[in-house]
């Protein structure tokens, strides 16, 4: 293999962390003249790892990109009913997407070599080898220790429990594997291409079936040691409260979730209802409903005051199916989070909600976006 000289590892390292470039965004990148940026790209292109991209009608310059020769990207993202994996140029472009339906009741076994089928019937739609991977990026929408892959809490857990994702997709492909919980993937989507994009520091926080949370920093998720932080509906709100799936008492997600919205509204009325029906009655401005929901909120906005003294971010974004669908929710959420923070933290704290059109692949192609941010990784793939 052809090694490439300094300049030149300097160029693709600018490629992959930036994406497709021109020429002279390479030379100011860089620091170094057209001429020499010229030079370095016929030796690259030469050599196999970069070509230059299709230009615009009647454009006399063209983007420079990587090859799949230099290596690619693979993006696998499990939710409990579907699988979607995003293969990629190691510049971030991508060259195939896939989602697929799978049965929530699959052995984790299984559910592993469909993600893993998927990523070989990805490369082989392209004519391309499985060895031009350099890195793999998963994520499972259960507690998993980044570093070893083991999957934690078996009653919390009990789809991913006794199996190792991050070894299993280690062995069958032979490179590095980098794992993230999903719902924080999703506060990186949001950063990188919805409402949080003009922000450095974002915290994302998702309502659902569970409460969970992503600090994002700088384009990087805050994943903690071993990728456990963000686990705010597990944040204790009282601690002689109702017990939660962990075993601990009086959890946030014992107050905000939509089992606890809906185990609340029997309580007040007596009458056992669907979420949807929920909806409609907050909609319909049902008195039991609303004040249910006004509650929730006020815990929630509560929890994000502890939150933001911690981490004083820019912005808070809000999203899931509580925060989407209830009204007024991130308006009560807002108004308690600046009645209770500091002023130093509120007074410019903005409180959103979630703007991504296609939230499912912009999460998996967040995937792709972490990996192009981890220097180990880049270091790796451009020192040939």
């Amino acid at each position: 293999m052809t090694s490439i000289i300094p300049n030149g590892q300097r160029l693709l390292r600018a490629l992959v962390t930036d994406g497709p470039t021109y020429r002279a965004d390479l030379a100011r990148t860089l620091d170094v003249t057209r001429a020499t940026v010229t030079n370095l790209t016929q030796t690259l292109a030469a050599g196999g790892w970069v070509s230059e991209l299709e230009s615009e009608p009647h454009s006399l310059k063209a983007l420079i990109g990587t090859t799949p020769s230099l290596g690619l990207w693979a993006s696998v993202m499990y939710l409990v009913d579907t699988c979607t994996v995003v293969v990629a140029h190691l510049d971030g472009r991508v060259l195939n997407e896939l989602t697929v339906s799978t049965d929530p009741g699959l052995r984790a076994s299984a559910r592993l070599r469909e993600g893993q089928d998927l990523v070989a019937q990805l490369l082989t739609d392209e004519a391309l080898p499985e060895s031009a991977l350099r890195g793999i990026h998963l994520a499972v929408d259960t507690q998993m220790d980044a570093t070893s892959g083991e999957i934690y809490a078996e009653r919390a857990s009990r789809r991913w429990y006794g199996v190792n994702p991050k070894t299993s997709f280690e062995e069958r492909f032979g490179v590095p594997v980098h794992v993230q919980n999903t719902a924080r993937l999703e506060g990186l989507a949001e950063y990188v291409w919805g409402v949080g994009r003009a922000n450095d520091n974002m915290l994302y926080i998702e309502v659902s079936h569970g409460v969970t949370s992503g600090h994002i920093m700088g384009g990087v998720i805050a994943s903690g040691a071993r990728g456990g932080s963000g686990e705010l509906g597990h944040m204790v709100y009282d601690w002689n409260g109702p017990i939660c799936t962990c075993g601990n008492p009086g959890c946030v997600m014992q107050y905000v979730s939509i089992p606890a919205l809906l185990r609340d509204h029997a309580n007040t009325t007596g009458d056992q209802i669907s979420w949807p029906q929920f909806v409609a009655l907050a909609h319909d401005g049902d008195a039991a409903t609303t004040a249910i929901s006004e509650r929730a909120a006020t815990i929630l906005g509560r929890a994000i005051v502890n939150v933001c003294h911690l981490i004083d971010p820019e912005t808070v974004v809000l999203s899931g199916e509580v925060a989407g669908s209830l009204p007024g929710f991130i308006d009560r959420v807002a108004a308690t989070v600046r009645e209770g923070a500091l002023p130093l933290i509120g007074r410019n704290l903005r409180v959103l909600p979630a703007r991504l059109d296609d939230k499912l692949l912009a999460t998996a192609r967040a995937g792709i976006e972490s990996l192009r941010r981890r220097d180990d990784l880049i270091t790796s793939v451009t020192a040939r």
